[in-house]
């Protein structure tokens, strides 16, 4: 993860748990009566009055909060401060809905099917209400396609174009609506949305022939895999079976350690590697971050002197689901959560993997990772990583959501990184930043070639985490996710666990010994 800058007055563009499951079940309906699909809440909302805030004035509201609780989630905020929100941007607003008498759905997401009746009457409802309100006074009558920018097929979310504060309050004063937020939100000072590449360059920092041994049968050892013990836990497990879902900023197609080299040399166990993608029209970019995360995930062992994976026998799938690793757009946090989706749905991987962020928490990504993670994948995400005079901010999402393992990178003397957030949601930290050079990182592949590149922050010890979470699980495939999880926990640098660090340093080669 490359550093990047965000924060809420000059707000901080961040790139990027123990997965409890959210035992709430939803409620069946309270009543049989599907003659009205819309109910209003006891208590209503008038509609905001005057002129929206201005742009300028939102973010001070925002900033504010944020400041305040070192965490920012739009549940906290009036609806005028929601309704001034999307007059900003693209206009886009998110809402999440349910029948009548449902209660937290998020335990159940992944098994409602949103074309059944009660659904599917709720969906038809909201869509009618915002269509009469719009339509009230305009002289040439819009449609469904004039407002939506999407109806997702699988999650009970509606994505509108919206702006009007009748129809906005109208939705927010429903017991069917489960969220209602502005989802293309950015402050007006941010550098984020101008950058349109962060983490996506690539280190500059030249390499230091110290920081990689050779190993057989002719690839390079970064040095960081002995502070993990990954080399013992080789003798035992390699990932072989188990598939690794890495979510990003899009892979280079160059790079044939991901494609045509990527079962070869110690990795020839016919593995497999796969694409898709959520943004865009393919998997493949010239973002150096998604690369170097599927390369230090499960990257080949072989004799072409690149550097090896953690898990060099595991499968991969990758998913160009964002721009790059800031989740500044719509577009992209939609693309988050489809790629959760999508993973969610492959029977056969396990381990997802995300280096990427956003300071808010959006439901939108909430409901991705609920219906990821009910599905038995073990999520692990990017704590979060900027420049250190703003690394007073705690974890982002998604990785501050319960069902995921944070996880954020140290130096040698396990020290957070200089780039990295800490904080009380963190689970797993990673060795990747060297004591005299904190720009000599981890190492992994390049767009092109095998000359290495240094990759830094909480991005790559999150990649680093799922390659050794494939190591534990190949070692016996049966095992669950919250047992592949205590045994990393026990096993690990703090057992008892910290508060900043979460239970500290993984130690691959005990880990696997456990298993």
């Amino acid at each position: 993860m490359k550093k990047i800058t965000l924060l809420f007055s000059t707000i901080l563009l961040m790139t990027v748990v123990s997965c409890r499951h959210n035992n709430n079940e939803a409620i069946a309906p309270e009543s049989s009566d599907s003659n009205n699909a819309l109910r209003q809440k006891s208590t209503i909302v008038a509609a905001p009055q005057g002129e929206p805030l201005s742009h300028s004035d939102l973010d001070k509201t925002i900033n504010n909060i944020g400041a305040a609780h070192h965490d920012f989630k739009w549940q906290w905020i009036d609806l005028k401060t929601l309704w001034s929100a999307v007059q900003y941007n693209n206009h886009t607003l998110s809402v999440g809905y349910k029948p009548v008498g449902f209660g937290d759905i998020s335990g159940i997401i992944h098994k409602i099917n949103i074309h059944d009746k009660q659904w599917s009457q709720v969906h038809d409802a909201l869509i009618n209400l915002v269509l009469n309100e719009l339509n009230k006074n305009n002289s040439q009558t819009l449609t469904a396609s004039d407002i939506i920018v999407e109806d997702d097929n699988v999650l009970p979310i509606i994505t509108f174009k919206l702006t009007d504060k009748n129809a906005i309050t109208q939705l927010y004063n429903l017991e069917n609506v489960r969220y209602i937020e502005p989802l293309d939100y950015w402050p007006m000072d941010a550098a984020g949305r101008t950058e349109s590449s962060s983490g996506c360059s690539g280190s500059t920092e030249p390499l230091n022939a110290s920081d990689w041994t050779i190993i057989a049968p002719g690839c390079r050892l970064p040095w960081n895999f002995n502070n993990l013990n990954i080399p013992t836990a080789w003798n035992t497990a390699q990932g072989q079976g188990i598939k690794i879902g890495v979510i990003d900023g899009g892979i280079s197609s160059s790079q044939t350690m991901l494609g045509s080299q990527f079962n070869s040399g110690y990795s020839n166990v016919s593995r497999t590697v796969t694409t898709d993608y959520t943004i865009g029209t393919s998997a493949y970019t010239t973002c150096t971050h998604g690369t170097s995360m599927c390369g230090m995930a499960a990257g080949p062992r072989n004799s072409n002197d690149a550097t090896v994976g953690v898990a060099y026998k595991a499968n991969l799938h990758f998913i160009h689901a964002c721009n790059d690793v800031v989740l500044d757009e719509s577009a992209e946090r939609t693309g988050v959560k489809n790629a959760l989706v999508r993973m969610g749905d492959i029977a056969d991987l396990k381990i997802i993997s995300m280096s990427v962020g956003t300071p808010f928490s959006y439901s939108v990504l909430q409901d991705g990772v609920n219906y990821a993670y009910n599905k038995g994948k073990m999520i692990l995400a990017a704590a979060g990583t900027s420049t250190s005079w703003t690394s007073w901010w705690g974890v982002i999402y998604p990785a501050a959501y319960s069902q995921c393992y944070a996880i954020t990178g140290v130096n040698e003397s396990n020290t957070t990184c200089a780039v990295c957030h800490d904080g009380s949601q963190v689970k797993f930290t990673v060795p990747m930043e060297r004591n005299i050079n904190n720009a000599r990182n981890s190492l992994s592949l390049p767009l092109s070639g095998t000359v290495p590149t240094y990759i830094g922050g909480s991005s790559i010890a999150t990649s680093t985490s799922a390659g050794i979470a494939a190591l534990v699980w190949s070692v016996k495939p049966t095992l669950t996710r919250d047992q592949v999880y205590t045994i990393l926990k026990n096993t690990a640098q703090y057992p008892n666990g910290t508060y900043y660090q979460g239970y500290g340093n993984l130690n691959a080669g005990a880990a696997v010994a456990l298993a």
